[in-house]
């Protein structure tokens, strides 16, 4: 994969911030600011999943009769287990 070099204005607060945190963890600036990126990312795509799955609930939702044989068949497996 290519690097590519990326330069951003930010607030100087923000800056420090960033500085004392990569002074605790011991890296680099450029790899610090990576791995805040990854992060955002990886949380908007689980947010973006997670409004998938809500969306598809809303417009199909479990019918109330399947969840109770659901729960019928866990009760049945479990009295057979314990």
């Amino acid at each position: 994969m290519s690097k590519l070099r990326l330069t951003v204005t930010i607030p100087q607060e923000e800056y420090e911030r960033i500085e004392q945190e990569k002074k605790k963890k011991g890296v680099s600036r450029s790899a610090f600011v990576q791995e805040i990126i990854k992060f955002f990312f990886a949380k908007e795509d689980e947010q973006f999943k997670i409004k998938k799955y809500i969306d598809g609930y809303k417009r199909i939702p479990e019918k109330t009769n399947y969840i109770a044989q659901l729960e019928q068949v866990q009760f049945e497996v479990l009295d057979k287990e314990f």
